[in-house]
């Protein structure tokens, strides 16, 4: 399908496109669909700023057919401190299937039946939960954003909740694209830095005025696009509004905004702001509706204007 080109318009002006199952499958197979080497890093963000854990993974995606409708899914996971083949645990793998699993509303994976992927065309997505059930704080897990700066890299942002609806963890995850099945001696020398370092206490935000192009993406699979102004690290919430939410400040001048509580019963948002550098700034997020059904995702690339 063709995507509309970057808005002329005035800002807030948008265009609305019906995407399809097949849209969703064909992004996915074109940016993700490869063998991915990343290190996990997890923060507890209410208790300090150090980090709690490591480790590396490798996580594997690759057509089983010429036709690209079969997928095969693997995850390894490795300790950080362990190099080469000796794998601590693993998941899958999963069988996949477009007819099965590209659905109306997004992408299902089989590892959970509550969570959908919003592939977006540029390789964003979010794999984000379809509903937060009130009854049941259990389903409140966890909601996970990756970015695609570049073909043969990812980064992915997770905030987790416990089993009390409380903010458990912050993890990230810095993936680099390798051909083989098997890591490399070391995951060091990719794009990544790897410096694992503790989440800052605070950070500016860039100066200047920054425009660009937003894509949303419900889960009725419309997709809207539409030129907008980056509205801060607090996604543009009045100070009333952000008082139940946190700042997250991780490296790389990647900082997310959620809620300290799972928001069971209100409507909210996360926010992960990616400050690229002084000149753009990349965002993905996820809205809620009061009821707990998911509203849509979003992403937006801005550049400075002003």
């Amino acid at each position: 399908m063709s995507i509309p080109g970057v808005l002329e318009e005035k800002v807030g002006e948008e265009s609305v496109q019906q995407l399809t199952p097949h849209d969703q499958w064909e992004w996915n197979s074109q940016h993700h669909w490869k063998h991915w080497h990343g290190l996990w890093t997890m923060w507890k963000p209410t208790e300090g700023p150090d980090i709690v854990k490591t480790y590396k993974s490798v996580r594997s995606l690759w057509p089983v057919d010429e036709e690209r409708v079969h997928l095969y899914h693997r995850n390894q996971w490795y300790e950080t401190t362990g190099e080469g083949p000796d794998i601590n645990w693993e998941s899958g793998p999963w069988a996949m299937y477009e007819h099965k699993h590209s659905l109306q509303d997004g992408i299902w994976h089989p590892n959970s039946l509550d969570h959908r992927i919003i592939q977006f065309p540029n390789g964003d997505l979010g794999w984000v939960q379809l509903a937060l059930k009130p009854n049941d704080l259990k389903s409140v897990v966890f909601n996970e954003l990756h970015f695609m700066p570049a073909p043969n890299a990812r980064v992915a942002v997770i905030i987790g909740y416990d089993f009390e609806g409380k903010m458990g963890v912050a993890l990230m995850l810095e993936e680099t694209r390798d051909k083989d099945k098997r890591p490399e001696p070391s995951w060091q020398g990719t794009i990544w830095k790897h410096h694992r370092a503790n989440l800052e206490e605070s950070r500016n935000e860039p100066v200047g005025t920054f425009t660009g192009m937003e894509m949303s993406i419900n889960t009725n699979l419309q997709m809207s696009i539409r030129k907008e102004v980056w509205k801060g690290l607090k996604g543009g919430l009045s100070e009333e509004d952000a008082k139940g939410y946190i700042l997250i400040h991780l490296p790389y001048g990647l900082t997310a905004f959620a809620p300290r509580e799972a928001a069971v019963g209100k409507a909210h948002a996360y926010y992960v702001s990616w400050v690229v550098n002084e000149n753009q700034v990349r965002v993905l997020s996820v809205s809620y509706f009061a009821d707990g059904r998911l509203q849509h995702v979003n992403s937006g690339t801005y550049e400075k204007s002003a």
